[in-house]
């Protein structure tokens, strides 16, 4: 396993997932994570065909609804291209095509949940993400990832923020943030139900679903 040591300050910052719909746990969580690692942006990027899971809606509206419930944030930017391609999209294809982009020196991060994390060995070339990336794995509720997990994969656990920073790939941190209440699912069976969401979901994003009919009839 090879780390590599950035040569300039570039740095990306990914928080991927469906946001189906976006959510304040979402926009906290991704606000939170840049205050304490001192990150300039972190980039939201909506999954495109969601290969891995059934229902999904279309990509243009879970786009739409990230730039609603983002139009006034400077921190929080969204990056669009995994919704471009077409067919299934995998992580080590997108993390490729940023180390191509920014360069080998880049600081390049992945953010997970815990969830996604003990999942992470199943993903296609997986072992890969860490040749081109680091990753940030976030502890909701004080769940950390077990060691068993972490200790399989290709990548030194770090605990400084400005270390980890220096690094371009081949690093992860665990970060213990606020736990996030509610989940993208309980708000789609809420909606179906024609239960109020509005505390959880940026009103922006509540007039976009109500004006498009989204998620009714979906559990």
């Amino acid at each position: 396993m090879v780390i590599s040591v950035t040569k300039h300050k570039t740095e990306y910052v990914v928080m991927g997932g469906t946001f189906d719909p976006v959510h304040n746990g979402h926009i906290q969580s991704a606000q939170a994570l840049a205050k304490f690692m001192g990150y300039a942006h972190v980039y939201m990027m909506p999954c495109g065909d969601a290969y891995h899971k059934q229902g999904v809606s279309p990509a243009q509206h879970r786009l739409a609804m990230l730039h609603e419930a983002l139009d006034n944030q400077r921190v929080l930017q969204i990056d669009p291209r995994e919704t471009q391609r077409k067919g299934a999209t995998y992580t080590v294809e997108t993390l490729q095509q940023l180390r191509d982009e920014l360069g080998v020196g880049a600081h390049i991060c992945w953010i997970l949940g815990t969830d996604a994390a003990k999942g992470l060995t199943l993903w296609q070339d997986w072992q890969q993400v860490f040749e081109l990336a680091n990753v940030i794995v976030i502890n909701r509720a004080g769940e950390a990832l077990p060691d068993q997990v972490s200790q399989s994969w290709p990548a030194k656990q770090e605990y400084d923020v400005e270390k980890f920073k220096q690094r371009a790939s081949g690093c992860f941190m665990q970060l213990a943030l606020e736990p996030v209440a509610v989940s993208s699912t309980e708000i789609r069976q809420a909606l179906h139900k024609q239960e109020s969401v509005g505390h959880h979901v940026p009103q922006a994003v509540m007039n976009y679903i109500e004006l498009h009919g989204l998620f009714k009839g979906k559990n």
